[in-house]
């Protein structure tokens, strides 16, 4: 139990110096922001970051929840279960910027779906508007709907469903009375997290939207780093605290009450809605992913080529961009590595706390940064280097590991739930030591979700675009933040070269946890 207390403190440590203590600097900083003059004179930009975040997430239910259906209540096609299940892995496996950038050379004037309309005179403009920011949140997010409720679905007592078959409860009016209230918690928990991804939204609102619409996020990067002006980005910086904060309580409420099962799950026949709905979700999820692999072979005509390679490799963008992108490549995985590793190792103790221990406030302190934006935690940040004068990449890490730290501290308790104690209490009588004891005996049987939390913390630090495009300065520039500025300074070639190396690391990263799982 002792070990347990000591062990908390490993995260509470890290949690109150890099996120708690830097909020307490902003609030003191600017002691006189008066909140409700702040909300007036921003009143614009506030209402259209709920009515975007609130439309974008009806949308991916509409279209998250038949997919979650599908899955888990029909006699799904094998082709089908496995374009599906790769679906519903794209939020968490690839960055914002990495399917931003897929959509835009699917869905731009220049993209493949326009090059299919063209041959018919139709020509799609959507490119910087509104629908665009729709469309981009729809698809990046539903798949958690499918995830989530899902799980939520594939829990129901099969025993009620046939009871309510056999009492002459069927088709519409069985999900409408007994399944949609078994599963309405995790409709809701589904919901409130794809309100608060689209609320936070930052990279496809910037890309996909452009200078004409700006939500939260987006307003905070332009008070820090473009307007200087440090008083309105703290306003705004602490509404969105107190209404993230707010949902992220509610989210956790609903999320507690799960469907429990007692019986076998119940199959129905596969639909023929369901090939329709297969259909558009290769279109709206894996015609941009295929984009963002390949398009840096593609050139602005739709043929092959090797230039947008060499374009991104020669000298002359090192004037553009005040960096070269080998040394972007090679610093953006130095950073992977170092933040993958501390983020393990906070975890590693703060698990350990949380399960062994049984002191639940060490999940608590992990939880925590879920409550604030990513660009809040940079502008803390910026006010913690002030008075401590840290060096960029060291900002860098610190709110990669925090950002990371709330999933790989939950695949870390289930690794110390999944290692059964009488094992290690049978290495102890044997005389195992600590270092024994890790090696020999709780890292091998951890090792998938190890390899898994390396994997989470890499591919965040690589694709976190909206803290680092607030902290970062050329030389340090990680690869999502110039990919963003490739496309912004319209080197639109050399922006998709760059975003297939990030999309190949990314993929490659899980593929490799992939392999190693169903190896162990």
């Amino acid at each position: 139990m002792r070990k347990g207390v000591l062990c908390w403190l490993v995260p509470a440590i890290f949690v109150g110096a890099f996120l708690l203590f830097p909020i307490y600097l902003l609030v003191l900083r600017f002691p006189d922001i008066d909140l409700f003059q702040a909300a007036s004179r921003h009143g614009n930009v506030i209402k259209f970051t709920f009515f975007q975040a609130t439309v974008s997430a009806i949308f991916t239910a509409l279209l998250g929840i038949p997919g979650a259906f599908l899955m888990n209540r029909t006699k799904l096609p094998k082709l089908f279960k496995s374009l599906l299940n790769a679906a519903s892995m794209v939020p968490f496996v690839l960055p914002g910027i990495t399917m931003a950038v897929g959509f835009l050379l699917t869905f731009g004037n220049s993209g493949v779906i326009n090059a299919v309309l063209s041959r018919f005179g139709i020509q799609l403009s959507i490119l910087y508007t509104f629908p665009a920011i729709i469309m981009g949140h729809v698809f990046y997010n539903f798949p958690l709907f499918m995830r989530i409720v899902g799980d939520s679905w594939s829990k129901i007592d099969g025993d009620i469903l046939e009871t309510a078959s056999i009492d002459g409860c069927d088709g519409w009016k069985k999900f409408v009375k007994v399944e949609l209230p078994l599963i309405f918690p995790s409709i809701l928990t589904s919901f409130l997290l794809s309100f608060v991804y689209c609320f936070t939204s930052f990279s496809v609102v910037l890309i996909l939207g452009g200078i004409r619409y700006s939500t939260l996020e987006v307003s905070i990067y332009m008070y820090l780093r473009v307007l200087l002006d440090f008083d309105s980005a703290l306003s705004l910086t602490i509404l969105q605290i107190l209404f993230i904060s707010s949902v992220s309580l509610l989210t956790g409420i609903f999320s507690s009450r799960t469907t429990s099962s007692a019986g076998k799950t119940v199959k129905e026949r596969f639909p023929l809605w369901g090939y329709l709905y297969s259909f558009v979700a290769v279109v709206v999820v894996f015609l941009p992913l295929s984009m963002s692999i390949v398009g840096g072979f593609v050139s602005y005509g739709g043929g092959f080529t090797l230039n947008n390679f060499r374009n991104l490799f020669s000298s002359a963008l090192r004037y553009v961009l005040g960096v070269t992108p080998l040394f972007t490549i090679i610093f953006t995985m130095a950073l992977a590595l170092f933040t993958a590793v501390l983020t393990l190792t906070i975890a590693f103790f703060s698990s350990y706390s949380s399960v062994r221990g049984k002191q639940r406030f060490s999940s608590v302190v992990c939880f925590v940064p879920t409550a604030v934006s990513a660009a809040t935690i940079a502008f803390g940040l910026v006010m913690l280097s002030r008075v401590a004068s840290l060096p960029i990449p060291f900002l860098l890490i610190v709110v990669y590991t925090l950002i990371s730290l709330p999933i790989v501290h939950g695949m870390m308790e289930n690794a110390w739930r999944n290692t059964p104690v009488e094992i290690e209490e049978a290495a102890s009588l044997d005389g195992a030591g600590l270092f024994s004891m890790l090696f020999r005996i709780r890292f091998p049987m951890m090792r998938k979700e190890i390899l898994g939390s390396l994997a989470f913390a890499s591919a965040i630090s690589i694709g976190e675009m909206t803290a680092t495009i607030i902290l970062s300065e050329p030389p340090f520039t990680t690869m999502s933040v110039l990919t963003y500025r490739l496309l912004s300074t319209r080197h639109l070639p050399e922006a998709q070269a760059m975003n297939s190396i990030l999309a190949w690391i990314v993929l490659g990263l899980f593929f490799i946890v992939e392999t190693a799982g169903s190896e162990h």
